[in-house]
């Protein structure tokens, strides 16, 4: 018998946070489409600035822009090693009205139009 079992892992990042993990977005294709969202897949490249690591089988993260959620991203069957860990597949879901309501779609509208401007 296999049993689950979900983990709330918390691991202080000193010297920056999150933005000491560096990550970087590659190599990104939209999968499927619906009304109201977006599936992409991507490789992710990050640094992991501590000395420890991890072999996790399934990680999930909120996607949030100006405190407004407007999407997940999923990793699965993944090692992190110190130092540079590149080509990470990535999966994430571009649903802003499901993640935030009315809010999302304008913040994710918005977030989108900066992205395509290069703004």
């Amino acid at each position: 018998m296999l049993l689950s079992k979900s983990a709330d892992l918390r691991v202080a990042i000193s010297g920056g946070g999150f933005k000491s993990l560096a990550p970087q977005v590659g190599d990104m294709k939209i999968i499927e489409t619906s009304l109201g969202s977006m599936t992409l897949s991507a490789a992710v490249n990050m640094t992991n600035p501590t000395d420890y690591s991890v072999t996790v089988p399934f990680t999930e993260v909120i996607i949030a822009a100006n405190g407004t959620n407007i999407g997940r991203a999923q990793i699965k069957d993944t090692s992190i090693v110190p130092g540079n860990n590149t080509s990470i597949l990535m999966e994430a879901i571009w649903e802003p009205f499901r993640a935030g309501g009315v809010k999302g779609v304008a913040v994710g509208r918005e977030l989108l139009g900066h992205y395509i401007s290069g703004a």
